[in-house]
């Protein structure tokens, strides 16, 4: 039997075990005791570790204003952060390590995909810390957490290692006792801050909203795994420049182009005759414009093929965004009067569907890429995904213009339009639902997320409505 052996005065603790009293020492693990990489995205994930006076192994201050959304494919540990390292703003990914030596063991600075890392963050220092290279031979920003961490690290891996199911939510035992107007009226004032942070998130670039709509609707296009790279090149080709593209096939051409997803001939030697004739078109095209236009392209490494169903494949994809420039389409013109007129329809819900709509040309009836031919398919974009991009996109562009017009009605139609959507059915979703609490619309869907994200899965239950009832009990 171990316990505290009495009237033993020493710096550290002491026990008998069977009349023989022995030392203990307690301390962090030896330098040879493994330290998980996913228990180093947890603290990133919920910031837990001290943030003031946070700075670079150069010593700029670094703030964290969204820690991005992890990742589980390819490519860098988080998606879409947003960080100010001195005095300016950076929205890209960050990369996490236990030392910093795992950026060059994992190859990533030889790796174009981690170009877009704006943040490396590490535990531990080693003789690489401040001083990983990408690709391009920039060199990569740094934190270190182990000096901030508020938690010994021996706790934090004990706790890592004895942690519950991180698909249960915190309150999951005990949900059924709080009231089921607590936990509705809350998931509502939870969905209107969401989409509020939505509208703010758009009102704070200074580009004109047509672009800043483009780029949330690529964004969409690109789901989870592609988001950043349909991001990156809706930058790249802004909508005036798109339109001043006459011919179809050319606007094809140049967003394939700039997305580097053109196949080259040797790509296309085992191909039909059909099939390459149609790609080296479009290459052909691709390097006229580039004369006049002279865009920064990307590499084709940026983008994510793996785990994806054909018609998620970024060519098909690019082939739909494309197609929103068609005479009649969304972005041919500026699209807030189509927008406006759609959300103001005696059925508003159809009406921004079809101002949504994008059909490739009918060579994607038969491909979902440049390189071989498939089944043939319906090649426009489904109606499952224009609703996720009312919800991600144009809700919130409504919003953000109802704003700047001071046109509440608006804002409370756009508002409307999510309270009469269905739910989508997610990972998130399917948690609340589990517990007896399903989605009603698109709003609550929304109010879900928020509450998942903001509370819990930071720990947030003192701050949240529904942990407050529970407490109060």
């Amino acid at each position: 039997m171990l316990r505290p052996a009495p009237l033993v005065a020493a710096p550290r603790p002491h026990y008998e075990i069977d009349d023989e009293t022995v030392a203990v020492s307690l301390q962090e693990p030896r330098p040879d005791v493994e330290v998980p990489e996913a228990l180093v995205q947890d603290l990133w994930r919920a910031q837990r570790f001290d943030a003031e006076g946070l700075s670079t192994t150069e010593g700029d201050p670094v703030q964290v204003l969204d820690p991005g959304r992890l990742n589980t494919d390819a490519g860098p540990d988080f998606r879409n952060a947003h960080v100010r390292i001195g005095s300016m703003d950076w929205r890209g990914d960050v990369e996490i390590h236990v030392a910093s030596r795992g950026w060059i063991d994992h190859g990533h600075d030889t790796d174009p995909r981690y170009d877009s890392v704006v943040l490396h963050v590490t535990l531990q220092a080693d003789v690489w810390t401040g001083a990983l290279p990408r690709e391009d031979e920039s060199t990569v920003p740094e934190i270190v957490l182990y000096p901030r961490l508020d938690t010994p690290l021996r706790e934090l891996l004990h706790a890592f290692h004895t942690r519950a199911d991180e698909d249960a939510l915190p309150c999951a035992s005990r949900w059924d006792r709080v009231p089921e107007s607590t936990k509705r009226s809350w998931i509502a004032d939870l969905a209107r801050d969401r989409m509020t942070a939505k509208r703010d998130r758009l009102a704070g670039d200074d580009r004109a909203l047509a672009a800043r709509l483009q780029e949330r609707l690529f964004a969409g296009l690109g789901y989870a795994k592609n988001d950043a790279p349909m991001e990156a090149l809706a930058r790249r080709l802004p909508p005036r420049l798109v339109r001043s593209v006459d011919h179809p096939r050319d606007r094809e051409a140049l967003h394939l182009g700039v997305a580097g997803l053109l196949p080259t001939p040797d790509d296309l030697l085992d191909t039909d005759r059909a099939t390459a004739d149609y790609a080296m078109d479009l290459r052909d095209r691709f390097r006229r414009l580039q004369v006049r236009l002279d865009r920064p392209t990307m590499d084709a490494t940026q983008w994510t093929f793996f785990r994806l169903r054909p018609n998620n494949f970024p060519p098909l994809r690019i082939a739909q965004a494309a197609a929103w420039y068609a005479d009649g389409a969304l972005l041919a013109d500026d699209p807030l009067p189509t927008l406006r007129t759609a959300l103001n329809a005696d059925d508003s819900i159809p009406a921004l569907r079809d101002a949504l709509a994008a059909r490739p040309p009918s060579f994607w009836r038969t491909h979902y890429h440049l390189e071989k031919r498939a089944a043939e398919h319906d090649p426009s974009l489904g109606p499952s995904r224009r609703r996720v991009l009312i919800v991600n996109a144009v809700v919130p562009t409504l919003l953000l213009d109802a704003d700047r017009r001071g046109a509440p009605a608006q804002a409370e139609a756009a508002m409307d339009v999510l309270r009469s959507l269905p739910a989508s059915t997610d990972s998130v979703a399917r948690r609340f639902e589990a517990l007896g609490t399903e989605a009603q619309s698109a709003l609550e869907a929304q109010g879900m997320h928020q509450l998942y994200r903001e509370y819990c899965s930071t720990g947030g239950c003192l701050q949240c409505a529904v942990g407050q009832s529970l407490l109060g009990e």
